[in-house]
């Protein structure tokens, strides 16, 4: 009978591989957003144009259009306007070269401060010349103001969609809110849609973005598309005087809006607005007093944070001042910690991968954000002091400032 193998492995060299492997998980965790896993986002010195190399198969170049920040009803409606108007313009262009030669593809969108253009077209025939053209003939077909004789019709379509829209009582206290901090013009928007439009695409409203393999020398060619940025701000109009406002009745249940302005994305406390309002956030899921939704924007040079009450113990003639004070009891340095960290946590898992990164160079280049944003995030959050975000959360629950509107029950 033959002698019995001995182990490869005996029970201490196992305990020995099993202490290594957990020590490498542990340093390879800990450095997976290490800032040399962060994209490297470069800026023209003089100019709004930001890119980044990424090694892919195709060049993204995309146009960020700066529209001002539309919070009213009339804002909102020319916001989808000038998309269909700038879309009925570029609508002939892909069939023309060198687009079509180089299977250029080419989106719109609109958000609440910006019109987005994108180019897209494969890496291998990204040419830095091809592409100046191409976005040369853009811009000329941009401003290239032709309305059509559909401009009225469009408008009524929009604006029969938006009052259905505000069917919804919620809906209907955020566009009264919105009317309140922006007041809408005296002028008809029509009227002045063609002015909105020029402004909109006006040279230093452009700012640009690229990604995509070898993008400095590119970026290089585009820079005599841009001119240097202005400090306008056309688009924003004053605020009403009345902060306190109470609507028609609308449906069987009571709603409250409880608002305030913001200064938007471009301040310097950002890192304290988020995590307030992520702790009010946190604050209103653990209580059962009643249903509330909190809406925050954050936009170009305006913004705003509106918290909307519905309940069976919401009145309309309600004072809100000892619900506000009992929410603010609950308020500590614990949900104030706990929230920074689940904001962190849940910034590591989405920027673990490349694409949720490179998704915020529009973000970064549009609202002049630091090239370093993407390291410096999370200790930025480290430095807000928990002070602070207490006074921003009772400035909001308990401030006379505050725009308070009404929408009561039949």
């Amino acid at each position: 009978m033959s002698d019995a193998k001995s182990p490869l492995f005996n029970r201490t060299y196992l305990k020995i591989i099993v202490w290594i492997v957990a020590v490498a998980i542990v340093l390879l965790t800990a450095g997976q957003n290490s800032s040399s896993d962060f994209i490297r986002i470069n800026k023209h010195p003089d100019l709004p144009l930001y890119y980044v190399d990424h090694d892919d198969t195709t060049v993204q170049l995309s146009l960020l259009f700066r529209t001002g920040a539309a919070i009213n009803s009339e804002q909102q409606l020319l916001q989808q306007l000038l998309l269909q108007q700038a879309e009925q313009q570029l609508a002939e262009l892909t069939k023309q070269p060198p687009f079509n030669t180089l299977n250029a593809a080419l989106s719109a969108g609109i958000s609440a401060d910006k019109l987005q253009i994108s180019i897209t077209l494969p890496a291998k025939q990204a040419k830095a010349d091809a592409i100046k053209t191409m976005a040369e003939q853009l811009l000329q077909r941009l401003r290239a103001y032709h309305p059509g004789t559909d401009l009225e019709q469009r408008w009524t379509h929009l604006e029969a969609a938006q009052y259905l829209n505000l069917k919804d009582p919620e809906n209907r206290l955020l566009s009264t809110f919105g009317n309140l901090i922006s007041s809408p013009a005296s002028i008809h928007p029509l009227q002045r849609f063609a002015e909105f439009f020029h402004h909109s695409v006006r040279p230093d409203a452009v700012t640009l973005t690229l990604k995509g393999p070898d993008t400095a020398s590119l970026a290089e060619r585009l820079s005599s598309l841009l001119r240097a940025p202005s400090s306008d701000n056309h688009s924003i109009n004053q605020p009403l005087s009345l902060s306190r406002q109470r609507l028609s009745p609308q449906d069987n249940q009571t709603y409250r809006l409880l608002g305030l302005a913001l200064p938007g994305r471009q301040q310097p406390q950002f890192a304290t607005e988020l995590l307030a309002v992520s702790t009010l956030q946190q604050l209103l899921q653990q209580q059962s007093q009643m249903n509330a939704r909190l809406v925050w924007k954050s936009l170009d040079k305006q913004g705003f944070v509106a918290m909307i009450l519905q309940g069976s113990k919401i009145n309309a003639n309600d004072d809100l001042g000892p619900l506000m004070q009992t929410l603010l009891a609950k308020l500590d340095d614990r949900l104030i910690n706990d929230t920074r960290d689940m904001l962190q946590n849940n910034y590591q898992i989405q920027m673990e991968a490349i694409e949720p990164q490179l998704s915020l160079l529009n973000t970064i280049a549009f609202y002049q954000l630091p090239l370093d944003y993407l390291n410096n995030f999370e200790e930025k959050l480290n430095q807000v002091d928990n002070a602070e975000v207490k006074k921003q959360i009772t400035l909001f629950l308990t401030s006379p400032g505050r725009y308070q509107l009404t929408l009561p029950a039949y």
